[in-house]
This record gives C-alpha cells, structure tokens and sequence, in this order.
C-alpha cells in the first residue's frame, strides 16, 4: 500500500527530472548548431539627417475679429419703405440698403431751394442799388446774412434727406436682417451687422521677456479645428505699448489676408509667432539620448551603431536643432535604442 512518506521522497526526484528534460529540450542539438547571438543584428528604425529651416515660434490662442465691424442702425427715425439687402449679402461701400420714409424731407429741401433762388435775387437787386444808394449798403448786408442763412437750411435739409436713405459705411458682408418693411426705426434700431472680412485681425499674448525680439512684419501662422490641414500664414501689424502688470505679457496684433473666406469673426484661432529662423540640422527628439549634461545619438556606419556626441542649438514641435557632431545626410537611430550600445550590429527596418 502506497504511503504518504514514499510519496514526499519521490517528489525531490520528480522535480529534478523535469528540470534536466526542460534543459535538453532548450540545449541545441550539437556544437555546430549553437547561435551566435552576438552577431545577430538587431532591427532598429533610423532617420537620415537633413538640413532644414529651424523656426523659433511663440505658441499661443487669440480670437478672429474682423477689420471693421459695426451694427447698422438709422440716424433719423420714420418708416422703412423699401429693403435692398438679404441676409448674409456681399455689399460695397455706399451701396443702399434701406429707404425710410422720405416725402417731407424732400419738400423741405424743394421749399429751400425756392426760398433761396428769392433770397438770391434781392441780394443782386440790393448789389446794384449799393452802387449808386449809400443808404442801400446796410440793406445789402441784411440779405447777404439772409442768403447764407438759407444756403445754412438747405445743407442742413439735404443732409436729412440723404440719411433717409441707409447706405453701406463699407465693403463687407451683411449679417442677419434684423427689420422688415413699414417697421419704425430709431437711432437705437439695429438694421443688421456689417463685417469686412477681407482681413482677419486676431490678438494674443506675448510673453514680456520676448518684447525686445518683437517687430512688426514678423511672420505668424494660424490654425481653426474647422480646417486641421490648413495653415494661414499672416504677420504682425501691431504691439501694444503697454505690458500687463498682471500677467507680465505683451499684447500683440497679427492680420491675415481672407481671399478665401474661411475664416471668421469670433473663431478660436492657435497661432505661432516666428521669433527667429535659420537653417539646420533636424533630428527627431526621441534619438536624442540625454546623458548628465551632455546628449548622444547611435549613428549608423557599414551597419554598426555607434555613439556620438551632439550639441543641441534649439527644440521645436518634437524636433531638435543640432549644430556639432552630426553632418548632411548621416543616418541615426530612432526606435530600438535600448536594445543596443556603441559597436552594436543593426538593420534598418524596411
């Protein structure tokens, strides 16, 4: 009968069996078949090392307005008559847009006209009595005083009449109409809104420790997630003179030209101003191997990595600047570095 004591002294032997198959099974076959690992070469992906354009860019957010914006009101209050615009229309300055109730203002300035021809005519009459009356120069100065008083009305009539009539204060495109016709307006009447967009103007933040580098005319780039692919490429056309005591920060003005329209008052626009840009060598950021206070890459030569010491000029967007240690065209590491040390076999992937 099998016992509990025979069991535990089997177990010892158990084990070392299984570990001596588990060695045979991983040995190789004979001393010939045996892998030499050490010049097995190792997959790596690698970048070659161009010269590029270094750009120093300011990131930073501001949002779009327009070149000129103003909301249309009338400056006479009657009735509206007549409406020459639709919702969204492109219009040219002076172009009409609304017509107010004119009839009384134009009677007026009929009425004036007369009155002014009358006035006009004793003026000559009084002229040539002056000449041969002393008594008659005062008289002549009386209607004189009377004739420009007139024109005074009549300017004055004319000039009402014409803001009857609402016009265009610019080119631009016309917002939502905000009226229809026989509704009442006032001065305090919005019409519509009235948005040149033909530039588009954004502010942003600038850090002071920057202000000395800043100019206008430097380049800025934009961005709006309603066209991820596309940059819109503008420049500075203002710094504020003043620094906010606040947030230490320098507002600056940059405008872009919108032939095409797409961008539009209020969007949220990223920016980048260029500080400064020159031409470099580019390496990806994640070759760079950091080490106390010097960096490294794994140059690839004859398929040998090897270690090099670079000096690092600037970093931008997940690039790095380096201006010693590499030249044109040399190939260095990117993926698989902890895989390997200087004098290690590689293969470049695809």
């Amino acid at each position: 009968m099998y016992s509990r004591q025979s069991g535990r002294a089997l177990f010892p032997f158990i084990i070392t069996l299984l570990v001596i198959f588990s060695v045979y099974l991983y040995l190789p076959a004979s001393q010939g078949e045996q892998a030499d690992f050490s010049q097995m070469a190792t997959q790596v992906s690698a970048h070659t090392v161009t010269s590029q354009e270094n750009a120093v860019m300011i990131e930073a957010i501001g949002s779009a307005r327009a070149n000129q914006a103003v909301y249309i009101t009338s400056a006479q209050s009657d009735y509206v008559t007549n409406i020459f615009f639709e919702d969204g229309d492109l219009v040219s300055k002076g172009q009409k847009l609304v017509q107010l109730q004119s009839q009384q203002e134009q009677i007026a300035v009929k009425e004036l006209n007369i009155n002014l021809r009358e006035e006009k005519r004793q003026l000559d009459r009084l002229t040539e009595l002056s000449r041969s009356q002393s008594t008659a120069k005062s008289l002549l100065e009386e209607q004189l005083s009377r004739v420009d008083a007139t024109q005074a009305q009549l300017e004055s009539a004319k000039t009402k009449l014409a803001e009857m009539t609402i016009t265009a204060p610019f080119s631009g495109m016309l917002g939502k109409r905000e009226i229809s016709i026989g509704a009442y307006v006032n001065n305090s009447s919005i019409i519509t809104t009235l948005d040149d967009i033909s530039i588009i103007k954004v502010d942003f933040k600038v850090p002071e420790k920057y202000l000395a580098q800043l100019a206008t005319g430097m380049k800025v780039l934009t961005q709006n997630d309603a066209y991820p692919d596309q940059t819109f490429i503008g420049k500075v056309t203002h710094i504020s003179s003043r620094i906010d005591s606040v947030t230490r920060s320098v507002e600056v003005t940059a405008s872009f030209a919108n032939n095409s329209g797409l961008l539009r008052p209020g969007m949220l626009l990223k920016t980048a101003l260029e500080l400064s840009s020159n031409q470099a060598l580019m390496v990806p950021e994640k070759a760079i191997i950091p080490l106390q206070d010097k960096h490294y890459v794994f140059q690839i030569l004859d398929g040998v990595a090897n270690r090099v010491e670079v000096h690092i000029a600037g970093r931008n967007n997940g690039w790095v600047a380096v201006d010693e240690g590499l030249t044109d065209g040399e190939q260095i590491i990117t993926e698989g570095l902890i895989k390997i040390r200087s004098g290690s076999k590689v293969s470049v992937k695809g």
